[in-house]
């Protein structure tokens, strides 16, 4: 017997939501947002709001992030924290965006590609949290033109039929994230990313590395440039320097990208840590601004970092 629930962002995400399978037709609707002081949820949410969580009666068992957004650039970090989160709690993610979408007007104007950095953070989430992250392409039109069709649903509904066979099967998701890992969907998800990759996106051995916003270093080299003491605690022999150029303290789309580094180059090393450097910020203003216990930023950045190199000094994981 389940008693489904779904919490959404926007009302448009929750009729989208409801129309994918017909189990959900009875299930109540709530906002994120009144959600919030649910206990159960509090896991699933502890990062940022995701589009859809799933609930059976007062447990998380799915979460879904839905974008339309070109998926270039730094634009991919936005919602990563939301799905790390649910990783993390052990629930299982659905992606669905656009692999390249048209993007209009500007200098970048035509179609922009993904930043294949996601899918190997992604790959890298499953294998450190066990948990299934499938994502699915958005379909788009000759002209790269993101469909709006009912057809273009074909494959989250494909998804959830068979998510919701292995849930009514098991009610436990621990076995529901290794049976959708080893489901010919997700292969069959995975084999047409790989397609997309080969067939579309030229040099993508240009991700292989870090972008030029990350350097990876010695510790020597980090306590040399920075003038530190040598007996900072939190910092290992290899250091992930993320270069975050902002001249006022914000979220998006560093906060995300800090937690998708800190997965694509730190998490399934022992002898990494995550230096952010924030080169146009005082670590007095970083003080200040930190009093604020209810600032998203903040409690993303010291999520993300073993510790912050500011313009004028440096604060470790522990001092943040």
């Amino acid at each position: 017997m389940t008693n489904f629930r779904i919490l959404f962002d926007e009302p448009h995400e929750a009729i989208w939501f409801k129309a994918l399978h017909p189990d959900f037709s009875s299930a109540k609707e709530f906002s994120i947002t009144s959600a919030k002081s649910w206990p159960s949820v509090s896991r699933v949410l502890a990062y940022d709001r995701p589009d859809i969580i799933l609930m059976d009666g007062d447990v998380p068992i799915l979460v879904v992030e839905e974008t339309v957004e070109v998926p270039s650039g730094h634009n991919v970090g936005q919602r990563f924290a939301r799905i790390a989160a649910a990783a993390e709690a052990g629930v299982p993610c659905l992606y669905f965006g656009p692999y390249v979408a048209r993007k209009h007007g500007g200098e970048t104007e035509g179609p922009r590609y993904m930043n294949l950095r996601l899918f190997g953070a992604l790959d890298a989430m499953e294998r450190v949290t066990g948990s299934a992250v499938t994502t699915v392409n958005w379909p788009v039109d000759a002209k790269c033109e993101v469909r709006r069709d009912k057809e273009k649903d074909s494959d989250v509904k494909e998804y959830v039929a068979a998510f919701l066979n292995s849930y009514y099967r098991h009610k436990d998701l621990r076995k529901v994230n290794q049976e959708i890992l080893k489901s010919p969907f997700h292969s069959r998800m995975v084999s047409e990313r790989d397609r997309f990759i080969s067939e579309k996106v030229r040099r993508a051995d240009q991700y292989d590395s870090p972008p030029t916003s990350v350097e990876i270093i010695l510790k020597q080299e980090l306590i040399s440039r920075a003038k530190l003491n040598g007996n900072e605690k939190s910092i290992k022999g290899e250091i992930v320097l993320y270069n975050i150029g902002m001249n006022n303290i914000r979220s998006d789309p560093y906060t995300g990208m800090a937690i998708l580094y800190r997965y694509l180059y730190v998490m399934e090393y022992s002898n990494r840590s995550l230096i952010l450097w924030f080169p146009n910020i005082s670590k007095s203003t970083w003080v200040s601004t930190a009093i604020s216990a209810s600032r998203k930023d903040i409690r993303l950045y010291k999520i993300a970092a073993d510790g912050i190199l500011f313009a004028d000094g440096f604060l470790s994981r522990s001092e943040l």
